[in-house]
């Protein structure tokens, strides 16, 4: 069975050409929304319409981008209709999963999409690092604060009232001063 999904975000757009083109196409279900294309979630009529299928099914769109709003949206949309064993045809883009193996080839695709967004995010990390910038939560204390403290540590008895007194967790305490010591050695 031949089951369509069409959708649009923007005002003046129409679903009209796509309700035709998906008609034309001989899909015998059509699933329709009006809904951005900047998020997966919230599209109960593509929910519903993934639903539908049984294996043997085509799910019709006209464009990928009713399909999916990002490349990690296609990947997933991809694997969950090769998981049901559903065929997808690409209208407009002249794309059918059932005469090449596209399931693959966007699965690669968000791949390598992937890889490259993880290497520019470490590329940005490494640039603002060399610039100076510090990465983490701030220090609690000053290094004055923190000298105060390992010279007070070595005097007290009470490690609970010391570690109260400076704010800390107790083990924060010891963690603080334990690398005063690595750092001395």
């Amino acid at each position: 069975m031949n089951i369509g999904y069409a959708r649009f975000s923007t005002t003046g757009q129409s679903l009209d050409i796509q309700l035709e083109k998906l008609r034309q196409y001989g899909c015998e279900k059509l699933f329709q929304e009006k809904k951005g294309g900047s998020s997966r979630t919230g599209r109960a009529e593509l929910d519903a319409a993934l639903a539908c299928l049984r294996e043997g099914d085509v799910l019709v769109v006209t464009r990928l981008d009713r399909l999916a709003c990002s490349l990690h949206h296609l990947a997933q949309a991809m694997q969950t209709l090769a998981h049901k064993q559903v065929g997808l045809v690409v209208l407009d883009q002249g794309l059918d999963s059932r005469k090449a193996n596209l399931y693959q080839t966007v699965l690669a695709m968000a791949e390598f999409d992937r890889s490259l967004v993880n290497e520019r995010i470490a590329e940005g990390v490494a640039k603002a690092k060399a610039a100076g910038v510090k990465f983490g939560r701030k220090n609690k204390l000053t290094a004055a604060e923190l000298d105060a403290l390992r010279q007070e540590f070595q005097a007290s008895t009470n490690k609970v009232e010391l570690a109260q007194k400076y704010g800390l967790h107790r083990s924060s305490l010891y963690r603080l001063v334990q690398e005063n010591n690595s750092g001395n050695e």
